[in-house]
């Protein structure tokens, strides 16, 4: 009986490690066969891949400050210097604290342009901004129900966009712990299984990751709800076709859990490392 029952075990643990490949390899090879935007290429960079060599597309001409933010997020993982992007990130931060909505520093409604400037700059370890004003502009535009919205001065809260935020919370400093951050988990909890999407399962299953957080089985059994057999999500349960924007949401989410790191976390360290192994050149 225990040799039978330890066999059984053995057999238990090699078929659950091979569910955990298929999902991670189809997955990849999905977003593979796509057209790679940067989010596609971070999503490829959490899972192992080499993407250096993958293009991307340069925002120089833009004057909306999401696409410098979210060519960093793509940039970084190939390597490149992103030294002037950052730059201009930090020089449209404005009184407030806010990250502007445009790269020219004019614009104060978009959350996100505020939010994804605290995470691309951490990603890229170019953190030279007011990051006290910035976290003070955060907490005042989080609404009482522990929520983020999409625009400022919105009552209406976003799982999203409130996930985001707590990496950003945790990135500036605030832990699982504080008041914020458990209005903001408080919110998602009673949230996430109304809204039903792909992307507000990942990037809770990414915050919670960023803040150090446990990941329960049944979180990342939602998210694998979305998974189809050919390695790619869709938004909805009842779509019956898996999409890019789905999918890499869904890699970044599986290799966070996999891993048991932030891939935020994981380019800030490298390019701390990087950073620091110049400065001891130049000496």
């Amino acid at each position: 009986m225990r040799k039978i029952t330890a066999l059984t075990i053995a057999f238990i643990m090699i078929f659950t490690s091979f569910s955990f490949a298929l999902d991670f390899n189809a997955t990849a090879k999905y977003l593979e066969k796509q057209k790679l935007d940067e989010w596609g290429i971070l999503a490829l960079y959490s899972y192992g891949k080499d993407v250096k060599n993958k293009t991307l597309k340069k925002v120089d001409a833009s004057n909306i400050t999401t696409d410098y933010e979210a060519y960093i997020m793509g940039a970084v993982p190939k390597g490149e210097d992103v030294s002037s992007y950052a730059k201009k990130i930090i020089k449209a931060q404005r009184e407030s604290g806010k990250f502007a909505d445009y790269i020219d520093g004019t614009g104060e409604d978009l959350i996100n342009a505020h939010i994804w400037g605290i995470i691309s700059l951490y990603t890229a370890n170019k953190e030279g901004y007011d990051k006290k004003k910035a976290l003070e502009w955060l907490k005042e535009n989080q609404n009482e129900d522990g929520g983020f919205s999409v625009f400022t001065g919105m009552n209406y809260s976003d799982v999203d966009l409130t996930a985001m935020g707590l990496i950003a919370y945790s990135i500036l400093g605030l832990d699982k712990e504080h008041e914020k951050v458990k209005k903001a988990i408080n919110f998602i909890e009673k949230n996430i299984d109304k809204k039903q999407t792909c992307e507000g399962v990942a990037y809770y299953i990414l915050a919670r990751t960023k803040l150090g957080m446990d990941i329960d089985k049944n979180l990342y059994n939602k998210l694998l709800k979305y998974q189809l057999k050919d390695g790619s999500f869709k938004h909805l349960k009842r779509a019956s076709k898996g999409n890019y924007m789905a999918t890499w949401h869904g890699m970044l989410a599986m290799m966070d859990y996999k891993n048991k790191s932030s891939v935020f976390t994981r380019l800030h360290d490298m390019n701390k490392v990087k950073n620091e192994k110049k400065k001891v050149a130049k000496k």
